[in-house]
């Protein structure tokens, strides 16, 4: 019975836009008439009914019915900039990002003091960046979403989203420094956010200010705990620090809170080896190969560890054996490790040597 009530309330609001609607149109008609054509008042009267009858539409979920309404109040006054919008974010809530990224443009040109249609605009072009396959129309579009961006930061400075994206532009365009200000910037005007404390420390790590990426990792972990991939990216940052300690720490936290990932386990054999703790490696690595016998940097890590162990005792040639293997299954899954046959190639010609002998 709700149900109902809700459409015919609905139904009725329709036949009302309709006939708000005819009534303008016919008073444009009178107007024409009578005053020499001078119809803009009323176009723009009638635009904004469109506009208002499409918004409901949207907040319906007919987003097909609200397009045409959209179209009629852009036709009816071309230069209505909320239509433009409102278009736009239709094809940007359906993944049409190139058709959204057209109509957020139109509304900036009409509009070149609104904050949200340049906030969505640079998100679009920043989004068709990440599908582009060229790298030439990577970097076009990402500029264009960095003039745009900051188009928008100069009317609204302190908008979160707009210079945590700023910053992300910049540095897939290789532009750390710049990525560092705006990034900053987000963590001032949002000292909550684990995400642009993330960002701030991968900026700080790419240019090896290894102290601070450490700092702002852990800063990001403060405000969210569960981040494994933030604890993969701190543990690895300890081990470029030589703190081996620290980084398996990190690592076994991004175990336990990604049980079924083999990549933790992978860095905490690495750690072991590092501390040439070798068979606590070995059940790391083989931890790993559990969790994804299709990992070749499982099987390369342990084949490290048994050839390693068969150097310090080389009556072990069932260990030789197993490095052989295990740098063999690591091949088959990725076989572009050149290192990895010299390595094999390395270890037969010194076997086969010591065997003549």
């Amino acid at each position: 019975m709700t149900c109902l009530v809700k459409k015919m309330q609905i139904a009725q609001k329709k036949l009302q836009n309709i006939l708000q609607k005819n009534l303008l149109i016919v008073a444009a008609l009178l107007l024409l008439t009578t005053a020499g054509g001078c119809l803009s008042a009323i176009g723009r009267s009638i635009a904004n009914s469109y506009l208002e009858s499409a918004n409901e539409l949207t907040a319906s979920g007919d987003s097909e019915a609200a397009l045409e309404e959209l179209a009629q109040a852009i036709r009816f006054n071309s230069t209505l900039a909320q239509a433009h919008e409102a278009i736009g974010d239709i094809h940007r809530d359906s993944g049409d990002y190139l058709q959204a990224s057209q109509a957020y443009e139109e509304a900036c040109e009409n509009d070149p003091y609104a904050f949200r249609p340049h906030y969505h605009l640079g998100l679009m072009y920043q989004r068709l960046a990440e599908s582009a396959r060229a790298v030439s129309k990577t970097t076009q579009l990402l500029n264009d979403a960095v003039k745009v961006y900051l188009r928008a930061v100069t009317i609204e400075p302190d908008d979160f989203d707009a210079n945590l994206n700023i910053g992300v532009c910049y540095f897939k365009l290789g532009l750390p420094g710049l990525a560092e200000q705006y990034c900053r910037a987000a963590t001032q005007i949002n000292p909550r956010s684990s995400q642009a404390r993330t960002n701030l420390a991968i900026i700080y790590d790419s240019q090896d200010k290894l102290y601070e990426a450490v700092r702002a990792y852990r800063q990001s972990l403060e405000l969210k705990m569960r981040q494994p991939r933030v604890w993969m990216s701190l543990g690895s940052t300890y081990m470029r620090l030589g703190r081996a300690k620290k980084a398996l720490s990190a690592f076994k936290i991004a175990a336990r809170q990604s049980p079924r990932d083999a990549t933790p386990w992978i860095m905490i054999g690495a750690c072991h080896y590092r501390k040439r703790d070798f068979t606590s490696a070995m059940v790391a690595y083989d931890k790993a190969i559990n969790l994804g016998p299709n990992n070749a940097k499982a099987y390369r890590g342990k084949g490290v560890v048994c050839m390693t162990l068969f150097v310090m005792d080389s009556k072990r040639y069932d260990l030789r054996e197993k490095a052989i293997d295990s740098w063999h299954s690591s091949l088959e899954i990725q076989p572009n490790q050149t290192d990895l046959r010299r390595l094999i190639d390395k270890y037969d010609r010194t076997f086969s040597a010591r065997t003549r002998l």
